[in-house]
């Protein structure tokens, strides 16, 4: 990871498991902060059907150093087979337009 900043993402189908996960990563100080949005509508396509599901989709702040066990929290917490997990480096460097 090249930045100081990264984001984790992923969705859950039950607003309670964002609630706590948000909180047991905060807790366990393993992000400086989460949000939450949704509810949120997911199109996805599982053993070979289309699935429409209300979700919540979970953003979390972190550190290049503590990005895997974030990862692995939500992996180890989530409760289905393969959560999508997605990990994006936040830029810096990059800065707005002197008007």
């Amino acid at each position: 990871m090249s930045s100081e900043h990264v984001v984790v993402t992923f969705t859950t189908d039950s607003k309670q498991l964002a609630d706590s996960m948000c909180a047991e990563v905060i807790g366990a100080e393993l992000a400086a902060c989460a949000q939450i949005e949704g509810p949120i509508t997911s199109v996805f396509r599982w053993h070979g059907e289309v699935h429409t599901e209300t979700e919540w989709r979970v953003e979390i702040e972190t550190s290049p150093a503590k990005v895997d066990a974030v990862v692995e929290h939500i992996r180890a917490n989530h409760g289905v087979e393969v959560p999508e997990v997605v990990v994006n480096d936040l830029d810096t460097d990059i800065h707005a337009p002197q008007a």
